[in-house]
């Protein structure tokens, strides 16, 4: 969802102000929709609803959804509002496209009864798994977000634990758990990951992670389970930390050779600017021609990066940066794939790795 939604909503808030309130009963529901099917349903749900039935569609969004500074109670007042506008309103949602990463688009539109546009919007959200199925959770990019760094490779025998324990992580938290895989050794490998993986400190062994910077782990328990619960239970404390770094705003430019975009940046007073780093990753969301060691697909795959320091920042900033050498990838991409997604974090990164002060102060990811 985008600023010119959001200012939909807000026009439509200031129409409705005069006029009754509805009565909004939102009881938790049980959900077993299937990631398969949710886009299907998602289509359905939205199709089908008119003046009388439109408090249903709260059932396909979290209690804890939030989505660029929209909640839940938003986004149903935001789809009554048009049935004040015209009770014979109609709904259109179509082009939903639903990734393996859990992100979610879908073109929607709203006809007055004479068939005028009132809305015309392309909605970006999020999907989070609950109650054996899943609701749209949003960005929450106004929250704390855990970034891991895995390091891998499709000719290492205990990565795939560390792969599947990723996934199972992002359906857990959804848009608050960000992870990229830095490609050691193999086909996807670029030279910087290289770079990246000899500045944290580790034995040389793959499986290996970073999370926010600080608590890095050897991935050596032998299954998925025990490697998620060593990895949650280093995420779990993070979680419930308020944000000192903010990130918004993301615009890009997307050429053969290059990313390039702004950033806007809101940064607490206390938070010390030396050695302040502002990195940027453009990864793959997925990939199935080359598989890993399990004949499994990879997600996240690092395409390019680069990092630029930003301790001359003030508190609120706009901030450029670039990715170059995108028509340098590794060999066998011969066009940059259609499945792009920006992440950036903003990192104390000093020259030389220290556990207790390298952090990660919070992560942010756009579907390009």
């Amino acid at each position: 969802m985008n600023k010119y939604l959001i200012s939909a909503l807000l026009l439509l808030v200031l129409f409705a102000a005069g006029c009754d309130r509805f009565e909004h009963k939102f009881e938790p529901e049980q959900n077993n929709i299937g990631l398969d099917q949710f886009g299907q349903s998602l289509a359905d749900a939205i199709n089908a609803t008119d003046q009388y039935n439109y408090l249903e569609l709260g059932t396909l969004f979290s209690e804890n959804y939030y989505n660029d500074d929209l909640t839940k109670t938003d986004i149903i007042d935001y789809f009554g509002n048009f049935f004040q506008l015209d009770p014979n309103a109609t709904f259109i949602a179509d082009s939903v496209m639903v990734s393996p990463s859990l992100m979610i688009s879908w073109h929607f539109q709203v006809l007055d009864s004479s068939r005028e546009i009132l809305a015309d919007e392309v909605f970006t959200d999020y999907l989070i798994e609950q109650n054996d199925g899943f609701v749209l959770y949003g960005n929450h990019n106004n929250s704390k977000k855990i970034l891991v760094e895995l390091f891998t490779g499709q000719w290492c025998s205990n990565c795939p634990n560390a792969e599947e324990a990723m996934h199972e992580l992002r359906a857990k938290y959804s848009s608050r758990f960000i992870y990229v895989e830095y490609h050691i050794g193999d086909q996807m490998a670029i030279n910087s990951n290289n770079d990246i993986f000899s500045y944290y400190p580790q034995n040389g062994t793959l499986p290996f992670g970073i999370v926010n910077g600080n608590a890095h782990f050897l991935y050596t328990a032998p299954t998925p389970e025990e490697v998620l619960a060593e990895i949650e239970a280093a995420i779990e404390p993070l979680l419930q930390e308020i944000p000192n770094v903010v990130m918004s705003n993301v615009q890009t430019d997307l050429s053969d050779t290059e990313l390039s975009g702004t950033v806007d940046i809101e940064i607490q007073a206390y938070v010390d600017l030396n050695n302040l780093t502002l990195n940027a990753v453009l990864m793959e969301d997925y990939n199935d021609e080359f598989l890993n060691y399990a004949s499994e697909p990879h997600h996240n795959i690092v395409l390019q990066r680069s990092e630029m320091s930003i301790s001359d920042i003030s508190t609120t900033d706009t901030v450029e940066f670039t990715i170059s050498g995108l028509d340098q990838l590794a060999p066998w991409y011969t066009e940059l794939p259609q499945d792009l997604v920006l992440v950036l974090w903003i990192q104390t990164k000093t020259p030389n790795y220290n556990e207790s002060t390298c952090t990660v102060h919070n992560v942010i990811e756009i579907p390009l």
